[in-house]
């Protein structure tokens, strides 16, 4: 299962920026991110929103299928 850290990391790396760019972008302290990052926690709606704007992306990308909203119950 693909989770919001992967897409992060893929978003990261395909926008050519660094984890700690990242952070000092959208404001999450860079110990936070990289704990996040190795799954130690799950990111708030509003860490993943920020992390989206800082790397010019639409937050559902950051967000793994099940918040998908085009899935159906």
């Amino acid at each position: 299962m693909t989770t919001s850290a992967d897409l992060i990391a893929a978003a990261i790396l395909t926008a050519e920026r660094s984890q700690k760019w990242v952070a000092d972008k959208s404001g999450i302290p860079a110990t936070t991110l990289r704990r996040k990052m190795r799954g130690g926690a799950d990111f708030t709606v509003g860490e993943v929103a920020r992390i989206a704007r800082s790397l010019g992306v639409h937050p559902a990308d950051l967000l793994p299928e099940a918040f998908d909203r085009e899935v159906s119950a």
